[in-house]
């Protein structure tokens, strides 16, 4: 009798395992059901005008040695610094941005090598103008006071946080409209976004540029600060269903 339900126990038991591994092997090889998603990209754009001009200028003084190059290279500088501070220029936004002393030098042709000419003090500086309207004034006053390079100015926008609200939207927009082009022609419906990138491709903004030595006989020139482009580029991820 024990013998008997030994057997019947161990049938049992192999009967239950190789059920076990048919269905494990009829489970494997069996593909993980697959999400379809569709990869869509926009881009929006709007305009703003902007509230900050960036100018950068210099002065070189030329000495016989580098104390005299400095000296003149200083008052100039100071004298420069004190017209912008008059035209209510804080001076948080007056930054120095080079400093350079250098000799200067002659070829010879009959000694065939170079001869000292003296030293050159260079001097820059960076200045923030918050309102863009002082530009003009800005430009004359520096032209009649020795200074001998000026680059700018760069227009940008200090808060790009509204714009950049605006463009996101709009890219989003296109984006979406893409996803349900593509879903309308498949066949499908989108569930919903299961991934979101976006990044803001960098611009340049206009400049308008002078070097050389500058002399003005009346007013400075009329600068115009026109409009500036913020983008915001978007990569969205969608999720299709049947």
């Amino acid at each position: 009798m024990v013998i008997l339900i030994l057997l019947i126990s161990s049938v049992l038991y192999l009967g239950i395992k190789s059920d076990n591994l048919l269905r494990q092997s009829e489970e494997i090889g069996q593909p993980v059901p697959y999400e379809h998603t569709i990869f869509v990209d926009g881009v929006g754009t709007v305009t703003g005008k902007p509230d900050i001009a960036t100018l950068t200028m210099g002065t070189e003084s030329k000495g016989v040695d580098v104390a005299s190059a400095q000296f003149t290279n200083t008052a100039t500088m100071n004298t420069i610094i004190a017209e912008i501070k008059k035209l209510e220029i804080s001076e948080d936004d007056i930054q120095t941005s080079g400093y350079n002393v250098y000799e200067d030098t002659n070829w010879n042709s009959e000694t065939q090598d170079y001869e000292s000419a003296g030293w050159i003090v260079a001097n820059y500086i960076t200045v923030k103008v918050r309102d863009t309207s002082k530009i003009s004034s800005i430009l004359a006053m520096v032209g009649s006071n020795d200074i001998t390079n000026i680059s700018g100015p760069t227009f940008t926008i200090d808060d790009t946080t509204n714009l950049k609200a605006e463009a996101r939207i709009k890219a989003i927009e296109q984006a979406q409209k893409k996803a349900q082009e593509i879903a309308d022609s498949l066949g499908t419906k989108i569930e919903s976004a299961v991934g979101y990138s976006e990044w803001s491709p960098v611009s340049v903004s206009d400049e308008y540029q002078m070097y050389s030595s500058l002399s003005y006989d009346g007013g400075g020139p009329t600068i115009e600060s026109g409009t500036n482009e913020v983008t915001i580029s978007v990569s969205i991820t969608y999720k299709l269903v049947e």
